[in-house]
Parts: structure tokens; sequence; C-alpha cells
């Protein structure tokens, strides 16, 4: 049997971005593995990606274009050709824009696939030709990033190979246990070298569980605990006083205000901490260096998020971190990958601007839009199962009235609202280039088998609908590759000298000059960390670092706090990354069942015993879980871990039937964890509808026809 090994990338939503390599026996797909020479892969993979192979043979696959033939949300379809559903879109699109104009038209795209091609630049360059609505990718990191940038300049920090030279660590608001396996051996090889390791989140993880400190504060108060540990900084002369004067601007009003504002002892309150440990933390971070700090996603999932990321950025420049090896910060290190989206998507030939909407905001915008929206294209995203406030996303799906396209490599449920489904490839049957927001590793990925069936590559698909639009630049006539020798001959120093070739034969590290933070020059208007910035000042936010209440708490909301008394928090799962994985076997296998961890005092106080079918509501909606009582969660948190599909979960709701979609302080992201909910114990559990606990594997949710 014929047998070859192809390199390629994992295309999913995690700062690992991992260089794979696919078995493929006789044309089939039979094993992947981790890359053993790639620094940071070190030749495993997460027990997600393992299970792709199942993804890519499995019986929710898309392998033609499908017609919907029921009613919404129903689930029959029939298999139309290619030429057919193109000349169906097409048509329906020029009808479109002829009577409402290119606003009508709503690009929806979310994080599957977080490519440069097939997640972007394929779609964008549709959508920019044409005018259409504009997207404000919001969902993900923006918020952190945009406050994170006040402070630092870009979306760049510490290389983590360089991790290992650190000697204080703390992971703040990430279990790398779950989302970051490959930062473990770089943790863990300075650990082995006597770093000092602090994690600070609310749930006690596996992460929290192998730390030398473990800090739970109450959820949205980190940016007090930053500022607590400032003070501690300052008074007990833990600054690095030359770096700060030399590479620093506004010390003195971020001294003045830690030092009046934010005493531990008040820090700690507010964040309801020991103030011990608080101290220790500070002093461990002051004394002991390199300093290293990891920040997930969580804590900028809040409506404070954007002022939370920008006050912790400040923390690395108090101590000089950023002048030796292994110190610093990393967030998002996106922004050191040198590709200018504006120039290879496009955006200079739009025929004019267009709407610019909230992508949290889907509902509100299919729902209320003005101007209405009366077609929505759907890729590389699952916003029936992954957007917030639900039920408004569902009835927007839902209109009659909206012509809706979804790019899909599995029947999801937004594919059930879909009039057309159109066949996407996996990764393992595209060329795609790939960055990632933690290592500096720019990788190609190569198709290691044939499209399954029909499929065919998020840029074939939108240059095909391109044509038949009418659209004539020849950009439409690109391939992946044609895309990444544009990306390679950019001029950036960072790409200079790379070739295709260099990528075919594995993962190239961008040409960063030495360590650029620590050279002492950040990208911010002054070339200094701005510890007051003149940048938020002018956008109408506060200039210094500050703590500011989450929207939904008993400071900033005491009535709806007394309404709906818990906080629910929706991290990331074992088993489910977002809402990928979610159809696979081994969901039940790995997280078991949709579950909310919930204190035994909050417990008791509500007659709920482990096992029990519960229900948390709020304004927003309700969903239906099963309670785990454990004191992973403190009293008045509650935690439910993976985004279930709403078929899944008892009631035919998951958690996002509760979660808010306001925009963020800063950026406008999204604030899912800003969620106070009530929980109570289901007295008569056979009532619920729509769960079968015996099942062990995603209903099937599709009809077809041909």
């Amino acid at each position: 049997m014929a047998e070859v090994k192809v390199r390629g990338v994992c295309h999913l939503d995690c700062p690992d971005t991992c260089a794979m390599i696919s078995t493929v026996r006789d044309g089939v797909l039979v094993r992947v593995e981790g890359d053993p020479d790639h620094p940071i892969t070190q030749g495993f993979l997460c027990a997600k990606v393992l299970r792709s192979i199942g993804r890519v043979y499995g019986k929710e696959r898309v392998y033609s274009p499908m017609r919907r033939i029921g009613r919404k949300g129903e689930g029959r379809f029939a298999r139309i050709s290619w030429d057919e559903a193109v000349a169906l879109i097409a048509a329906r699109f020029k009808a479109i824009l002829a009577a409402h104009g290119p606003d009508a038209l709503l690009p929806y795209r979310a994080t599957g696939t977080i490519s440069f091609i097939q997640g972007k630049i394929a779609g964008e360059r549709f959508f920019n030709h044409l005018g259409a609505s504009q997207q404000d990718f919001t969902i993900c990191a923006k918020t952190g990033r945009v406050g994170y940038t006040y402070t630092i300049g870009g979306a760049i920090g510490t290389d983590p190979l360089t991790i290992p030279e650190a000697r204080t660590i703390i992971t703040w608001g990430s279990n790398p246990h779950h989302t970051n396996i490959h930062g473990i051996p770089l943790i863990k090889q300075a650990r082995d070298a006597g770093a000092f390791y602090a994690v600070i989140d609310p749930h006690r993880t596996r992460s929290a569980e192998a730390a030398d400190l473990w800090l739970q504060p109450r959820p949205g108060t980190d940016a007090a605990l930053a500022l607590g540990m400032m003070h501690v900084l300052i008074t007990e002369g833990l600054v690095d006083q030359a770096y700060v004067a030399a590479h620093t601007l506004g010390y003195e009003g971020l001294r003045d205000r830690a030092l009046r504002e934010y005493p531990p002892e008040r820090a700690a309150a507010i964040c309801q901490v020991p103030v011990d440990d608080l101290v220790r933390l500070a002093r461990s971070y002051g004394r002991r260096g390199p300093q290293f700090i990891y920040v997930g996603m969580g804590m900028q999932h809040h409506t404070n998020g954007g002022m939370t990321l920008r006050t912790l950025a400040c923390l690395p420049g108090l101590v000089g971190a950023w002048a030796q090896p292994g110190g610093g910060m990393i967030y998002d290190n996106a922004g050191t990958f040198p590709v200018d989206y504006d120039v290879v998507a496009h955006v200079e030939r739009r025929p004019r601007a267009g709407r610019f909407y909230n992508m949290n905001q889907l509902g509100e915008v299919l729902v209320n839009g003005d101007p209405p929206a009366h077609s929505l294209v759907v890729y590389n995203g699952n916003p029936a199962a992954a957007l917030f406030n639900q039920n408004k996303v569902l009835a927007g799906l839902s209109r009659e009235d909206l012509f809706t396209v979804v790019l899909e490599q599995v029947f999801t449920e937004t594919a059930l609202y879909a009039d057309v489904v159109l066949p996407a490839t996996h990764q393992f049957e595209h060329w795609d280039l790939h960055g990632s927001y933690f290592h500096l590793f720019l990788q190609l990925n190569r198709p290691a088998i044939a499209p399954q069936g029909e499929a065919k590559s998020n840029l074939a698909i939108f240059n095909r609908l391109a044509r038949a639009m009418g659209l004539r630049d020849p950009c439409f006539d690109d391939t992946e590759r044609d895309i990444v020798r544009q990306i390679l001959g950019s001029g950036h120093p960072y790409v200079a000298g790379i070739t295709l070739d260099d990528l075919m034969r594995g993962p190239v590290p961008l040409k960063v000059p030495g360590v650029v933070l620590g050279a002492g020059r950040f990208p911010t208007p002054s070339g200094k960390i701005e510890f007051f910035s003149e940048a938020m000042a002018r956008d109408g936010f506060d200039p210094l670092p500050a703590y500011i209440p989450v929207a939904e708490s008993p400071e900033a909301s005491p009535d709806l706090h007394r309404k709906y008394p818990l906080y629910f928090l929706t991290p990331s799962g074992k088993a489910i990354l977002n809402a990928t994985f979610a159809e696979t076997e081994a969901v039940a296998r790995l997280d078991k069942r949709p579950t909310i961890e919930i204190h035994p005092e909050d417990a008791r106080e509500r007659g709920i015993r482990p096992g029990d079918l519960v229900r948390v509501r709020n304004d927003r909606g309700e969903c239906y879980l099963f309670a785990e009582v454990c004191e992973r969660v403190r009293p008045g948190v509650t935690v439910a871990t993976g985004l279930w599909w709403n078929a899944q979960c008892p009631g035919g709701g998951n958690v996002n039937k509760t979660t808010p979609d306001r925009p963020a302080d800063i950026g406008g992201g999204s604030t899912f964890h800003t969620n106070l909910v009530q929980v109570e114990r289901v007295r008569d559990p056979e009532a619920i509808q729509g769960f079968d606990l015996t099942r062990k594997d995603m209903p099937c949710l599709v009809t077809t026809s041909t």
C-alpha cells in the first residue's frame, strides 16, 4: 500500500497553531501527528485535533451543494449541482443588490479557521469588490488587543521559546492544559530551573492545581488585582526605576493612582482574595526576574476587558521585564506577522465604505438592522450555537426573507437555516498559510488528501461566485500559492528572503531582530510603554490604568444582582473548541454532558444535589444543565465548560441563551462572561423535552434528498 507523509498546520482557534504531519495510505488519511522538529509542537497534538480524521470522514460531513426544501431550521435539503448552486446564489445576490443596495448583503465569518487565506482573505476580497457590509471582527481578541495596544503599541509580545528563562511566571485567565498545551513544556522547563509559577483564575482548573500559588479573584476584577500589585511594587522599592525612566511614559500618574486608590487591602477586598496572597504574588513578581505573564482571552470577555488588558500590560514595564529574554508578556502575538490585509484583501478597491457592523450583534442586525439585511453569508462559523443572546440570533436566522448561504465542512445548526449549503474543504484538503497568536513561525499547510465529495476551498468558492457576479478583477484567478507569494513579496523585513520553497520544507521563523521590545523601542506614539496614554484620552477613555466594575455586578447593577445573584462563566472544555467538535462521539466520552459547576453553599440554598437537572435563567433566556456541586468555583460563581450544540442540551438550547451581546468598553469585543443568572432545580425533569441521555453522539440534524 502506498504511504506518504504530508506537512500541514492546525487551522483551529488555538494559540499553538501546531505543525502537523499527516500519513496518507492509498489516498486515505490514516494518521495525524505533531511535527517532532517544530520547537513548539514538539511532536504531540491535543486530543481535539487527534480526532480530526473522524470529522473529515464523518456522517455529518457536507459532501455536495444542498438547497433547502423545508422550513428554516427543519433540516430538510435536496442535493444540487455546483452550477445550479452558483447560478442560484448569483441571481439572488444580483436581485438583492439591485433592489436594496450592497449594505443588504451581510458577511459573517468566525474562528472555525483562523488562517490567512481560507480564514480571511478569500471571503473579504469578494465582499470588498461588491462593496457589501463590513464585519467588525470582534468576537475573539479585539477588545484585549486594543487595550493592550494603548500600552505597548501593537499585538506583539514575548517570543514563547524564551519562556524557560523566566523565573516568575503568571498565567492570568488562562488554562493551558485545555487551551495552550504546548506552553506547558516551556513552563515546566522554567519551573525545573527554579521558576515560581502563579495562576490567576476564578475557576480551579488543572493549571491552577499545578501552581505554586493560585489566586481566585471575583470575575471581572483583574485590573484591581494588578493595581494592588503595583502598589506593593512601588511601596517596597521593587520598581526598576532606571528602566521606567528610560522606557516608559506617565509613571508619576500611575504611581499616584496606585498608591492613593489601590492599597493591597482594598484591592484584595474588591477581588475577594487573601491580601497575603496578593502581596506574595507582587513580591515574587518584583524580586524574581525575568518575569513573564501569559494572559488568556477569558478576562477580556467582560465589559471592562479593554481597560483590564491595558492595565495588566503596564506590569512588565514597572519591573523592566521586557529587557530580559524570557521576560514580558504574551496576550496576542498575531501582530508580529506582517500581513497587510487591507492590501491583500483589496480594501482600497471597495466601491463604497458600506455598513460596518459588530459581529457579536449579528442577531440585532438581522432582526432590527437599519437598513435591513436581506442576505447572509456564513463561513468558518456557527453563529446559531456560538453567538450570544441566542434567541435573537435564531429569530434573525429564521426570517424567510433572509437569503442565507453557508459554507461548511459539516452540517452545523447554522446550516439548518441556510437556503444553500456549500461543501467546504477541511484543512487536510487545501493549501493555506498560517501565523500564530502565540509563537513566531510562518507555516504553509499542504493538502494531504483530495477534497471529499464535491468540497471546494473557501478561495475556490468565492472566486467562482465572483466570476458569476461579473467581477473581472484578476485577483479572482489567484490560487492559494499565488497569495502566499504576494504576502512573501510584501517587502517586510520579517519575511525578507523567505520563499514558498522554504515553507514547503517546513515552518520558518519570522526574521524578528533580536528581542524587539527588549531593545527599548515600542510601537506606541511615544516609542515607550505608555502608563499615561494621550491616545486613550483622545478616544474618550481614562488615560491611566483603572478598575471599572463589570456591567452586571453588585457595584454596577445592584438590582439586577439581587434578581440574578450568580456569575455565570462559560470557558472552553476538554473536547470542544468554541463550537467545533461538538458533533463528535468524544464529546460524550470526555465532557460527558452539559453541566454547570456550582458551589456547595449555593447548591444547598437552592436545594440542588449533584446530578440534578437545573434551569439557568436571566432576562435574555434560559438553558438547562446538569449540576456538578464542587468547590472548583467560589460561592456566587458558576461555570459551564464547553460550548455544546443546542441539540445536545436539555430543552434544545445551550448556554448562549443567557449570554449578552453588548459590546465591551474598548474595541467592541464580546462580553459573554459578564453574565448574571439565577439557577434553580428542575422538579420535573421529564417535562424538559429535547434530550436523550442514552445518546453517545450528535443527533442527526439533516434529512437529505437527491
